[in-house]
């Protein structure tokens, strides 16, 4: 008997049947190859798209939709197994919420273009996710308190093991707003390391919707966050006011939970890395990060360094210092083979990199990683 189809062309002209008859032929998720070469291959990918389909709780309006989120997941699967297979990476690649969009679709949600200002210009700061450079705003350049430490900084400090960093909340693909949720959780942190006990479950939408110095879903500025905060005398909780990834019309009367007195600007000229690591060991700090680079809409684990494999094309520095996105700086370490990493608290959710955090290499001159030390804030409570 012939060979019912032995080529990926006549495979994917039977695509669109199979997709439809995918859930019910296929009750498990397999491997794929990363070469489609007869219609087995394709059924145990699909297979596996439609485990990713209902682990995201993802849905698409038409079959063509459908068709066509698949042929970008199987190229995204592609790209992650054949950059996971190159010796030169140092992290891991996987399946995350955004393996259904093209890079190209993953930057245009989540960000723009700001460039870093040179030194010799004003100091201005581009935090944005959809606009262009705006002022950083006011707050006073001083060292950060030492509170509880001793005279050394220590070698390495995770506050999630000290249980003051609420758990890895999920932004959206339908608002920018990094800004607000690494704006929160920074507060979080400090009202618990603070006050003791449970950091409260701040709200994000708060800030979305009534925060007057930052624009919602389309850019915003951590350290205008904060001084929103103090203006607005605090924040309530999540629960007070919860997250609907779009803004909506302001909602005033809410109970305080948390007060800012103060936010500072982590010292010295950008990019001191030591004089970060002196305030993460105080608390966890609000940063800019370029995540423009196109293995880290995949990162899994492992440290992070800006290397990139595309197409046996291995690229050393696939970012820059565009301030396209925000992190929460949660804790620093080094590794037994001597690698120093900071850890980011990412607003992405648990279902990208390692529980929703990353590690991104630390001490990496002249402003961090991908500019992760270009100018990072704290809040004081």
């Amino acid at each position: 008997m012939a060979a019912m189809c032995s080529s990926s062309s006549m495979a994917l002209t039977l695509l669109p049947l199979l997709l439809a008859a995918a859930p019910a032929l296929i009750p498990s998720l397999a491997s794929a190859s990363p070469a489609l070469d007869n219609v087995d291959e394709l059924l145990l990918l699909l297979g596996r798209f439609h485990g990713w389909m209902a682990a995201h709780g993802r849905s698409y309006a038409t079959e063509e939709e459908k068709l066509r989120r698949f042929e970008v997941y199987r190229s995204n699967m592609e790209f992650i197994e054949a950059a996971n297979r190159d010796s030169r990476m140092t992290y891991r690649l996987g399946e995350t919420p955004f393996t259904d969009l093209t890079h190209d679709e993953f930057m245009a949600i989540f960000s723009s273009n700001g460039d870093l200002p040179s030194s010799s210009e004003s100091k201005e700061m581009v935090i944005t996710t959809r606009a262009g450079p705006v002022h950083e705003g006011t707050a006073v350049e001083e060292p950060p308190r030492r509170t509880n430490l001793t005279a050394a900084v220590p070698p390495s400090v995770d506050w999630r093991a000290k249980g003051v960093v609420t758990p890895a909340k999920f932004q959206g693909v339908s608002c920018s707003s990094c800004w607000a949720f690494t704006s929160v959780a920074t507060i979080e942190s400090a009202k618990a390391i603070r006050a003791g006990g449970a950091p409260p479950v701040l709200s994000e939408q708060q800030l979305v919707d009534c925060d007057t110095l930052n624009h919602g879903c389309t850019l915003g500025w951590m350290d205008k966050a904060f001084k929103w905060v103090i203006q607005n005398g605090g924040i309530t909780t999540e629960a007070a006011y919860p997250y609907t990834g779009k803004v909506g019309k302001c909602q005033t009367g809410k109970p305080v939970a948390v007060k800012l007195r103060d936010y500072k600007r982590v010292p010295g000229p950008a990019g001191n890395e030591a004089a970060l690591m002196e305030a993460v060991a105080q608390q966890p700090v609000a940063a800019a990060f370029d995540r423009s680079d196109p293995c880290f809409q995949h990162y899994l684990g492992g440290v992070y360094d800006a290397g990139c494999s595309r197409s046996g094309v291995y690229t050393k520095g696939a970012c820059r210092v565009v301030q396209n996105h925000a992190l929460a700086l949660v804790g620093y370490g080094t590794k037994p083979d001597g690698t120093k990493y900071w850890i980011g608290k990412n607003s992405w959710g648990p279902k990208w990199g390692d529980k929703g955090f990353v590690y991104v290499l630390r001490d990496s001159p002249p402003l961090g990683l991908c500019g992760i030390a270009a100018l990072p804030f704290y809040p004081i409570i």
